[in-house]
Order: structure tokens, then C-alpha cells, then sequence
């Protein structure tokens, strides 16, 4: 009985620790250990708009040091880049994200994406969405995903 019960207590913990798939991008960017977007399982994620979209990359090992991060986000709609900014407000993420900035080479970091209301002018499309951090032209981290908004 003891098992039974003990089962049915870690399948929802297990199924919350569930990491999110993900493609690592054509550029060759450094990929996280894992990944996370809160409730997203299997591809492509149900994106809610006007909802809170929280993502985790842990475990991103940077290919510079750098005093300098900025997250960006490229979603895609049968191959071309719909220009989607990131949020001015989550852009520079050694504000927002990264829970240790300056970086060092060589060391692993993690990046929390957390925007309190997705503002997407689109609904009920599939995308490909690429998010990444940078440091100028240098990638230090980059992950695509497929997401389904609705």
C-alpha cells in the first residue's frame, strides 16, 4: 500500500520536473544542460497570450567572460522572421535572467525568462522560436522551440 501510495505522490512532482525539448540553433551557440518553460512537456508548447511565460536554461556555459548580456527572441512563421522584439524590459539580462553577471568563459550559468503577459500580435499559428543571449556579436546562449499560440 505503502508504494502505491509513495508512486502516486512523485508522478506529479515528476511530471512538473519535466524538461521542456528544444533544438539547439544553426549558429552553434552554447545550449543549456536543461531547459524548462512552465507547463510545456512536448513541442509544440501551448503559448497563452496575455499570460505569464516563464522559462528556465540552466546549466548555459559561456564561450567569453562578459560584464554585458542581452537576451533576444526571433520567432519564425514558415521561415521568415516575423521581427518580434524582446520586451525592453527583459532585453539587457544581467538585469533580467542571468542569476550571476559579470560571466566568466567557461563557467556554467543559469537564465530565468520570465515575462508577466506574452504580448503577441498573433494567435492560433505554430511558430519556431529561437531565444538566445549575446554578448555584441558573440552567442552565449541559444535555444529554438516550437510553440503554438492561443
Amino acid at each position: 500500500m505503502f508504494k502505491i501510495v509513495l508512486v502516486a505522490a512523485l508522478v506529479p512532482v515528476l511530471a512538473l520536473a519535466s524538461p521542456t525539448p528544444f533544438r539547439p540553433c544553426p549558429n552553434g551557440a552554447p545550449v543549456p544542460s536543461s531547459f524548462n518553460i512552465d507547463g510545456c512537456t512536448a513541442l509544440p508548447c501551448q503559448l497563452v497570450r496575455d499570460q505569464p511565460l516563464v522559462a528556465e536554461a540552466r546549466g548555459i556555459v559561456s564561450p567569453v567572460s562578459t560584464n554585458n548580456v542581452e537576451a533576444f527572441i526571433n520567432v519564425f512563421l514558415a521561415g521568415l522572421d516575423l521581427g518580434f522584439p524582446m520586451p525592453p524590459e527583459l532585453a539587457d539580462a544581467c538585469v533580467a535572467g542571468v542569476q550571476s553577471c559579470p560571466l566568466v568563459a567557461g563557467q556554467p550559468f543559469d537564465y530565468i525568462f520570465n515575462d508577466p503577459a506574452l504580448e503577441v500580435p498573433l494567435g492560433g499559428v505554430t511558430v519556431m522560436i529561437r531565444v538566445g543571449l549575446r554578448d555584441g556579436a558573440t552567442q552565449i546562449g541559444c535555444v529554438e522551440f516550437d510553440g503554438t499560440i492561443v
